[in-house]
């Protein structure tokens, strides 16, 4: 049987994430506002205005993207090949983009409920977080 991945690990895989794929979108979105507010002749978004909500739509959209694509092509992102651990499906196979879809929401409501999903794992004996149980997909140490 293989060794679950240790909450630390995890963190540590998602720091890396947050920054790199956080920087991304950071620099994609500025120049997506930047163009949107000159196209409308806006000197800035106005906070909280249903254009602003709808370009953080699309930022939470990239994010999904990025980590789906991650997900379903090799079943690392770059902060989890640093941390030397892979997703797979239950039977050890890729994720579809299905199972991509319900892991990336599980876990963004997890993140909204104050990380209670990933504190699970803490006490869960396969060391598994909500979105793992609900997308069928289980963390790995990947192969070096």
């Amino acid at each position: 049987m293989v060794e679950p991945v240790s909450l630390l690990r995890r963190l540590g895989a998602m720091f890396y994430d947050m920054m790199l794929i956080g920087a991304t979108v950071l620099i994609i979105g500025g120049i997506i506002n930047t163009i949107v507010s000159q196209l409308l002749g806006l000197p800035e978004i106005p906070p909280r205005s249903t254009l602003a909500n709808l370009l953080f739509l699309l930022e939470i959209l990239m994010i999904y993207g990025l980590l789906g694509w991650f997900w379903t092509h090799g079943g690392q992102t770059l902060g989890m090949r640093a941390w030397k651990i892979k997703v797979v499906t239950f039977e050890g196979k890729p994720l579809n983009w299905q199972q991509a879809s319900v892991r990336f929401i599980v876990s963004l409501m997890s993140l909204l409920m104050l990380g209670a999903g990933f504190v699970m794992a803490l006490f869960d004996p396969d060391k598994m977080t909500w979105h793992d149980r609900y997308s069928r997909t289980k963390l790995i140490p990947a192969p070096r």
